[in-house]
């Protein structure tokens, strides 16, 4: 794994918004999304305003569930190391 930054503020505008955890090289923000706020449409719709912002300046988002990140822990590792070495040989070609 490459190493995170946490909770890094990003400007979007007049906003300023933190990613969970940024793989900078890749461009790659990881969000760990638990079930208390996120289970709710209202939360999902502003999470996906907010990836398709962070989009625009080539930041990819992926979200993972808390849920995911218990009981499925090197499934969940597996996946982010794919996305990220796909980034990463995206950005050499």
């Amino acid at each position: 794994m490459p190493t995170f930054r946490r909770q890094v503020p990003v400007r979007l505008g007049r906003r300023t918004i933190y990613l969970d955890m940024l793989a900078e090289r890749e461009r790659v923000n990881i969000e760990l999304d638990g079930a208390a706020s996120h289970g709710d449409p209202r939360q999902r719709e502003i999470d996906l305003r907010r990836d398709a912002l962070l989009a625009t300046t080539g930041i990819l988002v992926v979200r993972f569930a808390r849920r995911r990140l218990v009981h499925e822990v090197e499934a969940v590792r597996r996946e982010a190391l794919a996305i990220l070495a796909t980034r990463r040989a995206g950005a050499t070609a």
